[in-house]
Order: structure tokens, then C-alpha cells, then sequence
């Protein structure tokens, strides 16, 4: 199955599909947009659209299969999905960094993509505040030995364990050189990469465990994803809410997927609610949306986030949006108040 998740033991395909999940390793395969070939959806008058294919080419018409593909079951029920299915690697390997500039883990990104090429699976990154909040509230070790601001894992896979581990090498070379890196290690079992994978799974877990998440899910332009971080951090210090060992927000840390453009932004307050909820919104989707960044990358839009829709979309692309689902749901009976309905 191409599209990994973080939450492969509790999700189902179906819902996968609503809502066109990215994953681990969209870098190497895409959404679900780009794996599923074809669907069978009960559409609200009670018709079955079969539109379940399983070729890879077929330019006849409409592929109407991807207006059901995110569209968090809003237009349809989907009960049946052909897949395109990626063929199990023979080689695989993870590499973890330790950097001390953000502006360096882009250089990392184009040099893993000029040396590494097609083995690339993932990219991640994440701060050190990130990794401290792990092996404080999971008891995981770090998978570096020092501490660092920063932490990029990549992992390859491929078919010639000796050809890839070469690649890598010459990689890691190019960092030295370049003075990219600080630190770095290689992984190769399969426990020790189990091991890492966890220890990135489990952050979203760990951040839940240290107080209460606000958690946001965000794509932004390369240039200006720290810079979220940077903002939000001066934006509640200006407000009296952060900075302080007493103040209302502990926390405010980012991780993400940097092969996709997709960020997770937590803030950890002491309580739900108050100053701190109302100073997070609109304000940070204002800000997302005039970086050209989106304001649902993954996680969809939900009951929550479609009144937020107008600071990343257009007022013609979110009617056209509402038109599409007045024309497959006029009654509106399908998933009712939530994604484009409430926006």
C-alpha cells in the first residue's frame, strides 16, 4: 500500500479516500489522489456510480472519480476502491541529521534530490523543542547522540542494497563538504528503522501528552515555513501569552513533511479556551493564507476549517465547490455542516 500513515492501525481505506490522505512517503507516491484508479460511490439519490477501474491511462471523459477523492464523504459513500499498488523494496535506509539553520535543511532537500534521485521515500524535519517533548513524555531515546535545533530523517528505498547505500554515502559526503550538517546517522536494520519511524510517529502522541494541543496543519511555500513559527511565537509573546515560565502557552513547536511543503504548527497551552483560542484564530489562517500557503494540507477540512476556506482559496474556486455539491446533493443529506457546507 503506497499511502503510509502515522495512523495505519485505526484508519480504513474508505476513509483514506475522503480524505485524500498523503501520509509518510508522499514525497515517493503521492496522495490518494495519485494511487487510486477507480471507485464505487453510493451517491445520495440512492444511484451506484461504478466508475471502478483498474487502468492507469484512460483520457475518456471526466475523471470523476477525483471530485470524490477529499471530498470527506460530502458527495457520496464510497464502498468499493481499485488501488494502484508499489512493489515491496529490497533496499531500505534512513538517515537522521543534525543541523543548526533551518535554511540548511532545504540544501539537504536539493541535494538528497540531486544524489539520492528516485530512492527518496520521505523528508521529514523537526525542532529540537520536537524531539525533547518526545523523549520527555514517550521515553524514547533520540536517534542522534547530541542535541541539535534541527532534525531531518531521510529514508530511501530501493532495489540493490550495495547501489543505494553507495548513493547515500556520496550524499552525506556532499553535506560534509558543504558544511551542512553537524551530525548524521545511518540506519539499515529493520529494527533501528522501526525504531526511528516511531520516534517521528509519535510526536503528534507526544506533544498530546505535555498539555493541551492545538494542533495545525498547513502547506507553505519553502521560504516561509520557520517563518510561521517565528510569527506565531511573537505573535502570542506580543499578547502576554508566551515567553514565560507562568504564562498561558508552554509550547509552540513545528515538524513536518519538507519533500511535500506540509507543516504541523502544536501550540501547547496550560488549558482549552480563553485568550489563547481567541488570539490562534482567525489570526493564523489570516497569516498561512496571505504567505500563499493552505490551511488543510492533510487533515482535511472537517466541521472546523471551512470558515477558514476564503483565506486560501479564491470566492469563485469556493462556489464552484458549493455548486458541485448542490448539484450531487441538493437536499444536502450527505455528511451535513461539514466541509464546504460550513464554508
Amino acid at each position: 500500500m503506497p499511502v503510509d500513515l502515522g495512523g495505519r492501525k485505526r484508519c480504513m481505506i474508505g476513509g483514506n479516500v475522503s480524505t485524500s490522505a498523503g501520509g509518510l512517503r508522499y514525497l515517493r507516491y503521492g496522495s490518494m489522489h495519485a494511487n487510486v484508479l477507480g471507485l464505487e460511490v453510493v451517491l445520495p439519490d440512492g444511484r451506484i456510480l461504478d466508475a471502478l477501474f483498474s487502468l492507469k491511462k484512460d483520457a475518456s471523459g471526466y475523471d470523476i472519480k477525483q471530485l470524490f477523492i477529499g471530498a470527506e464523504g460530502t458527495l457520496g459513500v464510497v464502498t468499493a476502491v481499485s488501488i494502484s499498488l508499489a512493489p515491496k523494496p529490497r533496499s531500505s535506509q534512513i538517515a537522521v541529521l543534525g543541523l543548526n539553520e533551518f535554511s540548511k535543511i532545504h540544501r539537504a532537500f536539493v541535494l538528497a534530490r540531486q544524489n539520492l534521485g528516485e530512492i527518496v521515500s520521505a523528508f521529514e524535519f523537526w525542532e529540537k523543542r520536537c524531539n525533547e517533548i518526545v523523549v520527555e513524555f514517550e521515553k524514547y531515546d533520540s536517534p542522534l547522540d547530541r542535541d541539535h535545533e534541527f532534525y531531518v530523517m531521510i529514508e530511501t528505498r530501493g532495489s540493490v542494497v550495495s547501489h543505494d547505500a553507495e548513493k547515500m554515502d556520496m550524499f552525506l559526503e556532499c553535506l560534509q563538504d558543504e558544511g551542512i550538517v553537524d551530525e548524521s546517522r545511518v540506519f539499515s536494520e529493520t529494527e533501528a528503522m522501526a525504531a526511528v519511524w516511531l520516534f517521528r510517529s509519535q510526536m503528534a502522541s507526544a506533544h498530546t501528552k505535555s498539555g493541551c494541543m492545538y494542533v495545525y496543519d498547513f502547506s507553505l511555500p519553502p521560504k516561509h515555513q520557520y517563518d510561521l513559527l517565528v510569527a506565531t511565537k511573537q505573535h502570542m509573546t506580543s499578547l502576554g501569552l508566551y515567553g514565560n515560565d507562568d504564562s498561558p502557552i508552554k509550547d509552540i513547536t513545528e515538524f513536518g513533511h519538507v519533500g511535500d511543503q506540509n507543516l504541523h504548527l502544536q501550540v501547547i497551552a496550560r488549558e482549552f479556551g480563553g485568550a489563547v483560542e481567541a488570539a490562534l484564530e482567525p489570526w493564523i489562517y489570516e497569516w498561512v493564507g496571505s504567505h500563499g500557503g493552505s490551511v488543510a494540507a492533510e487533515h482535511g477540512l472537517g466541521a472546523h476549517k471551512g470558515k477558514f476556506l476564503k483565506y486560501s482559496k479564491s470566492p469563485v474556486v469556493i462556489q464552484t465547490m458549493k455548486d458541485i455539491k448542490q448539484m450531487f446533493d441538493p437536499r444536502g443529506i450527505m455528511n451535513p455542516g461539514k466541509h464546504i457546507s460550513c464554508a
